[in-house]
């Protein structure tokens, strides 16, 4: 059903790379889901992520049959030029870019998803999978979790579908060394839930989700790769964590305190302080972590936790994904179903956004 590898030869010609830096854009919003002719799609797109610099997009477009079919595509907004990931999908989660816009990981598959990583400099796509799992667990499927910026490094899951099995453990592949690096224990503490890459990969968080006979929440971990140093980020009651920073020194992540307070916090791994950001919840940020895209009833909005500052991105119903905000938070990609956004919206479907802030 793949083509895997053999691919390269043919389509390292006829899909040029580029990533310089991207010309300003005028503010508002564009629809990003178009095909390269400006034409909107007819089924829902999704899962919208976008380069550091703001050119490149990536998202996913639903087969328009109603059957379960998929494609990812890259967008260009500086030329409008469409790249289609060259592969038959099917069931395809979890896309997203390196911001640099060279590389594009994925999962692939119905009952059993494999976690897959596609080159655009070289057209060649790579499946990801420890050569040796860690134990006598079964193990099965596995989903892409994470994408360095430079694109060398690609967190995923191993696990199989019994319950919180699913993703049992959390790996890191080192594209150039055709490494495998396990992160998380085994016996696993509980379900990986998420996890995020410094821009050189060298440190990694992620959740887990932690089960007992009271309640259930997520304990958020960062490790340093070199070390090995595995911190404990958040202090009770997490229910997610967002992103690292680009540098690795700070994480960001959403929790509950007993009381019910939802709140988005940032930690220092250097200094161990953890800084409240606002109240509520966040989908994404920059790799700085300063620009924050929070889910409010009133929509998607995007705090500059260093002034205040906030700027409405989306209205209610909108997501974003992590990987979704550009450098200094210029623009933010998302998904919407609204119809009155930008002239032309006739689909009746939900499409990817980009929101430019000047």
């Amino acid at each position: 059903m793949r083509r895997r590898l053999l691919l390269g030869a043919a389509l390292a010609g006829a899909l040029p790379l580029t990533v310089g830096p991207a010309q300003a854009a005028p503010a508002g919003t564009a629809r990003v889901s178009t095909d390269g002719g400006g034409v909107q799609l007819p089924s829902a797109s999704y899962g919208g992520t976008v380069g550091a610099d703001g050119r490149h997009v990536l998202f996913a477009t639903a087969d328009p049959t109603g059957g379960y079919n998929t494609s990812l595509h890259v967008k260009d907004l500086r030329t409008g030029a469409l790249t289609q990931v060259p592969e038959d999908l099917q069931y395809t989660t979890h896309p997203m870019l390196s911001a640099n816009g060279r590389r594009v990981a994925y999962s692939n598959g119905d009952r059993y998803p494999k976690p897959y990583v596609y080159d655009r400099a070289t057209g060649e796509t790579r499946q990801l999978w420890p050569a040796q799992p860690p134990d006598t667990a079964f193990y099965e499927l596995g989903e892409a979790a994470a994408i360095s910026a430079d694109g060398r490094q690609v967190a995923y899951t191993i696990g199989n579908r019994h319950g919180d099995q699913y993703a049992r453990v959390l790996y890191v592949r080192d594209l150039a060394a055709g490494t495998d690096d396990q992160i998380s224990p085994v016996p696993p503490e509980g379900m990986i839930t998420g996890a995020s890459l410094s821009a050189d990969g060298r440190t990694v968080a992620y959740g887990v989700l932690v089960r007992t006979d009271r309640a259930t929440t997520v304990h958020v971990y960062a490790e340093d790769r070199a070390s090995g140093v595995t911190t404990r980020i958040d202090t009770g009651g997490a229910t997610g964590l967002v992103q690292i920073s680009a540098d690795g020194r700070r994480v960001l992540f959403n929790s509950t305190s007993e009381d019910g307070t939802s709140g988005v916090y940032v930690r220092d791994l250097r200094t161990g302080r953890v800084r409240s950001i606002a109240a509520g919840s966040a989908d994404a940020a920059d790799f700085s972590l300063r620009y924050v895209v929070l889910a409010e009833d009133t929509g998607l909005v995007l705090l500059d936790s260093g002034t205040g500052t906030r700027h409405t991105v989306a209205p209610p119903g909108s997501t974003a994904v992590p990987g979704s905000v550009t450098r200094h938070g210029r623009a933010v990609v998302f998904t919407s179903d609204a119809g009155d956004l930008v002239p032309g919206d006739t689909n009746g479907t939900s499409d990817v956004f980009v929101r430019h802030l000047g």
